[in-house]
Formats: structure tokens, sequence, C-alpha cells
């Protein structure tokens, strides 16, 4: 019993360790991300924590599987590096209850896996899409100008520019505004207008619920490039229609169903995919707690890092593999039966292999 709980805690323990790492990296990467969305004004920085903190469930879902792989390789590698694991064999712990705590391990670890891919990520991941359409994340064009820059909207038809803003940033003084439209006489040549005003300020209509960015004191000039015959007018209020910068969903809309609606959609190939990717993630962990405890026998003298490369080699072979299937079984190129399953069988297979070949260095390892 303290055997075991000797054995557990150090595998917990690397794998608490390699995972806080792992996520901390990952959302990183996310938050880089997002910033770079809050830069073009695409979304509010009032979400940004909130848009990051949902990406926590599903980074964890998906590195715990890696986590627990990695885990049981460097702790019971530096078992057998130390000679512990041969003292403890000498005591009676062999290689059978080793694996037998191995699989209680990985059975934990694969059923809070299936927790968050079955329950938890789709709810959160809905909670995202309603995030992300409510007026929470509604941009406001004022908001996200910098004074003294030009901004350009995603498809460069829209360039503003502001000499500076009010302190509750609703109110812009000296804009200009350059816009592109349609060339009624000539459709290979694109007309622009511009307006230079005094000042600006934005607003919505109650109606089409469309946002206007209404300059004061100001000229408007339309026309096209190259040519002279510009139309100027003077006004003291005028409109200009704000193109919406858009935040792409950054999850397909099968990830926010439900995993019993899933099921009854089964014979849809998305829907498929899907439902045998959240399985698969959990399968996955404890496959890969399989074939780290044979890979983690080492010799003392070899030590305990000889077999992290190939380890994560064949990790990564291994999930690339999955989305290979994942992508064949949205498209209809592999029956939904076989779907992602396959995979799993000849990971199975080679790590019964592992297992069979590697036996004697196995049991050498922990008898030297």
């Amino acid at each position: 019993m303290i055997i075991s709980r000797y054995l557990t805690r150090e595998v917990v323990n690397t794998l608490f360790a390699i995972t806080i790492v792992l996520l901390l990296a990952f959302l990183s990467q996310q938050m880089v991300r997002y910033l770079n969305y809050v830069a073009v004004g695409k979304i509010p920085t009032g979400i940004l924590l909130t848009l990051v903190s949902f990406e926590v469930p599903y980074l964890l879902a998906v590195l715990l599987p890696l986590g627990l792989y990695l885990g049981i390789l460097l702790a019971y590698g530096r078992l057998y590096a130390d000679q512990e694991m041969s003292i403890l064999q000498m005591c009676g712990f062999g290689n059978r209850r080793l694996m037998q705590l191995t699989l209680f391990v990985a059975a934990v670890v694969t059923v809070i896996i299936l927790v968050l891919m079955l329950w938890i990520n789709p709810l959160v991941s809905a909670k995202r899409q309603q995030l992300m359409k409510s007026d929470e994340a509604t941009v406001h064009m004022v908001q996200t100008l910098i004074p003294g820059r030009f901004q350009a909207s995603p498809d460069g038809r829209f360039v503003m520019y502001v000499e500076s803003l009010s302190r509750d940033r609703k109110r812009a003084e000296n804009v200009f505004l350059a816009q592109e439209k349609k060339n009624a006489a000539d459709p290979n040549r694109s007309a622009w207008m511009l307006v230079l005003a005094d000042e600006g300020y934005q607003i919505k209509d109650k109606g089409t619920q469309e946002s206007y960015f209404v300059t004061a004191g100001g000229y408007r000039y339309e026309g096209t490039p190259g040519q002279n015959d510009y139309k100027i007018v003077q006004f003291k209020k005028y409109a200009v229609h704000i193109p919406q910068n858009e935040m792409r969903a950054t999850h397909e809309e099968d990830e926010t169903l439900p995993t019993l609606q899933l099921w009854h959609d089964y014979d849809n190939p998305k829907r498929a995919a899907e439902f045998q990717w959240r399985f698969s993630i959990a399968l996955s962990a404890f496959l890969l707690a399989l074939l780290a405890v044979p890979m983690s026998a080492v010799r003392p003298r070899q030590g305990r890092y000889l077999m992290l490369l190939p380890a994560v080699l064949i990790y990564i072979i291994y999930i690339n593999l999955l989305f290979i299937a994942r992508h064949w079984v949205e498209q209809g190129t592999v029956p939904i039966s076989i779907g992602m399953w396959w995979v799993h069988g000849v990971v199975m297979l080679f790590i019964l292999m592992v297992m069979l070949m590697g036996s004697k260095r196995w049991t050498s390892a922990g008898t030297k």
C-alpha cells in the first residue's frame, strides 16, 4: 500500500507539472491570437479574458493524455535509472502490480477527460458562441481607434483617421474617412468618397441596429482617382455607415452540440466525427499510459531520458493519425463504422508488439 501511494504520487506530481507547463504555453498562444483580434478591432477588450478562460477546459482535455504519457515515462524512468524499481521488485512489487497501478491512474484520468469532452466542453463552446453573438461582443469602432494612426477595415475598403479622442473615447476630433464605392460609369475602376470633418461620434440605428459614424462640420469629396470630375459637398452633419468587424467562430458548430444529440445524428459524417473525437481523446490517454510502462524501462547507466524522444515521436504520429482519421470521416472517405477506431486498433497492436518484444528488456531493467 505504501509503495502504491509512493508510485502514484510520483506519477501524479509529474503529470500535474507537465500539464500545467503545457497549459500555460498553449494559453499564452491563445492570448496572443486574441490580442491580435483586439488590435484590429474584431473583439472588445472587455471579453478578452473571458474568451481565454473558455479555452482552458478544451486544452486541458487535449493535454492530459500527453501529460499522463510523459508523466509515467519520466516518473518510472527515474525509478529505473536510480535502481529504485529493482528494489521494489525484490520486495515483491513486480511488473504485473506496476501495470495494475498504472491502469488505475490511467482510468481516473480517462474519466476526467470523458467528463470534459462529453459534457463540459460542449457547454463551454455554446457559452462562447452566445458571448460572440451578444451585445457585449459588439465592437465600437471609435473605441478601437488609435489617435494619429490610419485604421483600415479587413477588406481595405474603409479607412479612418482621427487626430484625437475625448477621455471617454466617444467623440473624435479632426476626422478623415475614406470609403470605396462602386463606379457606375466604369465598373473596372473604383470610386472613392472622402470625408473631412471637425468632429465625429458613433450611433446605432434603433430600427436596423446598424452602426453609423456621424461627422459634423466638414466636406465630402466623391470621385474616381485620376479624374477631375470630383463632387464637393459641404455639410453640417453627415452619417457614414460603418462596416462591422465580425469575429468568426473559433470552433465548429458541432462542438457546441450535446453528446446525446451527436449520437442521435450519428448518420451525419460530421456529427459522427465529432462524437468519435470526444471518445478518442479519452481513449488515447488510456492507450498511451499502457505504452509508457514498457517504454520507461531503462537500465541504470542508460539515463531516464533515453526513451523520451522516441516516445514524443510516437505521440506525434498517433495524434496526427487521429486528426487525419477525423478529416476522412467528415469527408465521407472512411465509413462511419470504421471511423477513427482503426487508429486506436493500430496503436493497440503496436503496444502489444512493444510489450512482447521488450519483455526481456523490461524484466532485465528492473533486476539489474
